[in-house]
């Protein structure tokens, strides 16, 4: 018998996404899966999608539970998976018939706790912004080469904090969960579970399907929004400055990265909130000097944050024309 594994997906008010998604989990080549259907107090069919399924296929299993959010969900799967290995699907994304195999192929292959895999932006409009590529293993970090691959992860080259592209041995998640009531949950415990791991196997298949809406938690601004992505990002710099601190600057850019986001939605929305847009830009203007000197960030998000710094119309202007020019 091949090993289990655990596949959590949290559902919540996605009775329009959830049969795409749960039948592309059913169909996986790799078989020997445990199936778990966190309903996060939906008020819409997806509960009872979820008990549909449940009774199809001995393989899934549901829990019904009031709202709490997605980290309690995903740890409320945890919490009871029996799998040897554990998978995180979102509700309204889907994934190929092959993610688990292949996954599950490189880490008995290279004896790793986490491998990954590449994924496809999916659009309302069917416009997919990605190309195909040949799958290939592009990197296989070892606990040896840790640095490397933190230095990678803070040079947002080929590992990123999102849970849905991999596929983690159980024992990784041991005394760790996401933190609850929290946005960016998944950037929040990202490092610790990267440095936990003795191998990572990183490929580039493009397995999984990230829906993309236009109200997504990326797409709006709110103060605890704000608060929690710097907390998750202030985190990390914290577990930098302990384990590598001589890559404490190179932690630095996606929290200036977090300022970019977020002043970006502020000015976009008529500037409703001014006070939050003089706080995060007087964090910009306060480290620009940091900003312009450091190495991965790259040129254009160098100029942006120094225009947000110094004309914030200008800066609206700018990006107005790249955005029109882009079809946004």
């Amino acid at each position: 018998m091949r090993d289990s594994i655990s596949i959590i997906v949290p559902v919540y008010n996605v009775e329009k996404y959830l049969e795409k998604c749960i039948d592309s989990i059913l169909n996986q080549s790799y078989q020997n899966l445990e199936i778990i259907l966190i309903d996060d107090g939906s008020t819409d069919n997806s509960g009872s999608i979820c008990d549909e399924y449940k009774k199809k296929d001995k393989r899934v299993q549901v829990i019904h539970q009031k709202n709490q959010g997605q980290s309690s969900a995903r740890n409320a799967g945890l919490n009871i998976a029996k799998g040897s290995y554990i998978g995180f699907v979102d509700s309204d994304d889907w994934i190929e018939q092959n993610m688990y195999e292949k996954l599950y192929k490189n880490i008995c292959l290279y004896n790793a706790d986490i491998a990954t895999c590449s994924y496809v932006l999916e659009y309302e409009d069917n416009n997919i912004k990605t190309t195909e590529i040949e799958e290939q293993l592009l990197e296989l970090f070892e606990k040896k080469n840790q640095k490397m691959l933190l230095k990678n992860f803070l040079n947002r080259e080929l590992y990123f904090s999102g849970p849905c592209d991999k596929l983690y041995r159980m024992s990784i998640f041991e005394n760790i969960r996401f933190p609850e009531n929290q946005f960016y949950e998944d950037n929040y415990i990202a490092l610790e579970l990267m440095l936990k791991a003795e191998k990572i196997a990183v490929g580039n298949g493009k397995y999984y399907h990230y829906r993309q809406h236009i109200n997504s938690t990326t797409k709006s601004y709110s103060d605890k929004k704000y608060h929690d992505a710097i907390s998750a990002e202030m985190h990390n710099i914290k577990i930098v400055e302990r384990f590598y601190p001589e890559l404490v600057k190179f932690a630095h850019a996606p929290l200036y990265l977090r300022y970019f986001q977020f002043l970006d939605l502020l000015i976009f929305d008529s500037y409703s909130n001014i006070k939050a847009i003089q706080l995060i830009r007087s964090n910009i203007q306060n480290n620009i000097k940091n900003i312009i000197l450091l190495e991965n960030l790259n040129i254009k998000e160098k100029i942006a944050l120094t225009m947000m710094a110094v004309n914030l119309v200008l800066y609206k202007m700018v990006r107005s024309l790249q955005k029109k020019s882009r079809g946004y």
